[in-house]
């Protein structure tokens, strides 16, 4: 039977999250590493925009005056507010026989995981398999939007997922909503979140009482039961923790990254 390995992560700063995303992606992708699923959270409210996203779709002021971290990530997509969520983050190389090396392949899979996830929390969740839709109207929240591969449940959306696609692999990962406060988003991405947010519906008003433990649970028995394999538990190497340090301190602190658009 195949293997993943299982880190449950500490709440941890939204420029070294994103650096150990990156990090233990790398290591997979090199062979270093086993194919890894990673839950964590963030130690703060922190807003991260997508690779190619314009930084002036965020109030920059309004974060700061807040302390609200701004971070650019590797993956695509539009703006997150994180703040009452579960993150998850997967990553696995190319040729994997878990994976297919394929995008819209990859999705599905990984969306099945996450649907059956959010069934055994009692939450009737599906997947949406069509193109993106758009009212025309520009919004910059990754969570206004319903795209290939994303969970809603009645309509809402509950997780928000990006993907970035390499030569030797992936990384997938994505925003669990614990919690949704649209007033502060909106704030945050200078929007009018009385009618730009409606449709997000996060997993507590779908079933008040899952705890952060309960749904961390059903995503290690639903991963291991969509994809047939074992989900062992670990924590990241000491090739992974350096890395990510170094891309830390180099990358994802740096106004030239994170402004760069």
């Amino acid at each position: 039977m195949q293997f993943i390995r299982l880190i449950f992560d500490k709440p941890g700063r939204a420029f070294f999250n994103m650096a150990l995303d990156e990090a233990i992606s790398e290591a997979v992708r090199q062979r270093i590493s086993p194919p890894t699923l990673r839950l964590y959270q963030w130690d703060r409210p922190s807003l991260s925009i997508g690779y190619f996203q314009k930084a002036s779709d965020i109030d920059t002021g309004y974060c700061a005056g807040k302390d609200y971290p701004v971070v650019r990530r590797l993956t695509g997509g539009r703006a997150v507010l994180h703040d009452s969520e579960l993150t998850y983050s997967i990553s696995s190389p190319s040729g994997s026989p878990l994976f297919r090396d394929s995008l819209i392949e990859t999705y599905t899979i990984i969306s099945s995981a996450l649907v059956h996830a959010l069934k055994l929390s009692g939450i009737d969740a599906v997947s949406s398999f069509e193109r993106a839709r758009s009212s025309g109207q520009k919004n910059p929240a990754c969570f206004k939007s319903v795209s290939y591969g994303e969970i809603t449940v009645n309509g809402k959306k509950v997780i928000g997922s990006a993907q970035k696609r390499f030569s030797n692999g992936f990384l997938q990962h994505g925003s669990i909503l614990l919690g949704f406060n649209a007033a502060e988003s909106g704030r945050a991405l200078k929007y009018d979140h009385n009618e730009s947010f409606s449709e997000i519906g996060p997993v507590r008003e779908h079933a008040p009482g899952v705890s952060l433990l309960d749904l961390k649970k059903a995503l290690k028995e639903a991963f291991e039961k969509t994809l047939n394999v074992k989900l062992i538990s670990g924590s990241p190497d000491k090739f992974e923790l350096g890395l990510a340090k170094e891309l830390e301190q180099k990358k994802y602190s740096t106004r030239e990254w994170n402004f760069k658009r």
